[in-house]
């Protein structure tokens, strides 16, 4: 840390425990070092000059914390009694959470909850008895509307069909018009501009019209005709990014669109029609679990390929806007075991997750950030093990810190139940 004074020639008196400083303290000639994990360090300031009259005195506090280690003022408790597949984060700093837990810190809540911003239990959302079965997906609107998808047949006792749109306080937004909704869970939803909604999953019905494993969904919950792709697909989707020129790219176990191959991930025009300018044909050699778009327009995929067009890529790869390789993502050997999420940010370093536990050679507990060039960040999580199992969902709060939801138990040495939030 470092002092100045607009005074040429001033001598500056500082103290680092918080006491006010005099002549007599330390005299500033160089920086100040605050170092170790967890540090606090409050430092104050003079500058005197002679034939002058002494400066106010300054001060400054800090904390220092490693990037990837734990935010320890993050009270989750004992956390959620079961896997958190899903985590979204509010407007006002609220989180919420799915999966198949039945408990969070002893309280008991089905399948979903939602969070304070300390990560307490917020008894305000007043979801009844939820939903009958698992939460699988989780997407904000820009209205506070939560809209969750998953196994469920019921939510609060009302026939809701794998898809639900809640009120901001938990409770049933009636006015979203499933029908009897998908005949299996949605494992991917985005929410675009317009308000409609992009649904990825294992159906192959959507209110007893044919619409397998993708659809589109208007803002009053009823089926986007417009989005014509139908049965075009042949296989699970598991991840779902909406592009800004209002392109859909899907990530799963699809295999082709028709009678075109494009096998593990296509793009769709805004109309659900294949966009043939995105030609990943036979490129990959196993699924796609996620799929991030950056800002440049570039394409990140994560999953349990091996390869892409014969190329070597584990894992983890990045596409130019036509679907080829970007080559000058350079992974190395990549990550030992699949990726399945992502979170891109604001400096193009990339966030991922999933049940690897190395990253190019390097120990990495199931959770790592790469430079943008796919390198990686080895100052990030440099010290303790990170998560003991797999990190299923990723998210930004943009204030320096982020969620993780998954199935593990520990966060380097400290219990965490599946939940945990971390330090940028």
């Amino acid at each position: 840390m470092t002092i100045a004074s607009s005074t040429t020639g001033a001598t500056i008196y500082y103290t680092t425990d918080g006491t006010d400083p005099t002549t007599a303290s330390a005299t500033y000639g160089s920086p100040i070092t605050v170092a170790g994990d967890g540090t606090s360090m409050t430092i104050k300031s003079i500058a005197v000059m002679a034939g002058m009259s002494d400066s106010a005195v300054t001060h400054a506090y800090y904390t220092i914390h490693y990037p990837g280690t734990l935010d320890a003022g993050f009270a989750s408790g004992s956390g959620a009694d079961g896997n958190i597949f899903s985590v979204a984060t509010q407007n006002d700093g609220k989180i919420v959470i799915g999966g198949i837990f039945t408990h969070y810190n002893g309280t008991p809540c089905r399948y979903i909850a939602r969070l304070s911003a300390d990560g307490s239990l917020d008894t305000s959302f007043a979801t009844g008895v939820g939903p009958d079965n698992d939460v699988t997906s989780i997407a904000m609107q820009k209205d506070g509307k939560i809209v969750i998808g998953g196994d469920f047949a019921h939510y609060d006792g009302t026939p809701r069909g794998c898809i639900a749109r809640l009120n901001t306080d938990g409770s049933l937004d009636t006015s979203f018009a499933t029908g009897v909704g998908a005949d299996g869970a949605p494992y991917a939803i985005a929410v675009q501009g317009d308000g409609k909604i992009v649904i990825g999953g294992q159906f192959t019905m959507y209110n007893s019209l044919s619409q397998k494993y993708a659809a589109r969904l208007n803002t009053d919950g009823s089926l986007d005709a417009s989005f014509a792709n139908g049965a075009a697909l042949d296989d699970i989707v598991y991840a779902v990014a909406l592009q800004n020129d209002g392109k859909v790219l899907l990530g799963g176990n699809l295999t082709g669109y028709i009678s075109t191959q494009e096998r593990y991930v296509m793009r769709l025009n805004a109309d659900g029609s294949l966009d043939t300018g995105f030609a990943t044909g036979t490129a990959l050699d196993s699924i796609v679990n996620a799929v991030a778009v950056q800002n440049d327009g570039k394409v990140l995929i994560g999953g349990s390929f091996t390869q892409y067009n014969v190329t070597p890529r584990m894992s983890i790869a990045r596409l130019n806007n036509d679907g080829s390789l970007d080559a000058s993502f350079l992974v190395g050997a990549g990550a030992n075991f699949p990726v399945q999420s992502f979170a891109v940010q604001s400096d193009g370093k990339i966030l991922i997750g999933g049940s690897f536990t190395s990253y190019n050679g390097t120990s990495r507990g199931h959770l790592a950030r790469l430079n943008a060039d796919g390198s990686l960040d080895t100052g990030f999580l440099a010290t303790g093990a990170g998560a003991n199992s797999l990190v299923d969902s990723l998210v930004e709060q943009g204030d320096g810190r982020f969620l993780i939801g998954g199935s593990f138990t520990d966060y380097s040495s400290t219990a965490r139940g599946d939940i945990a939030r971390i330090w940028n």
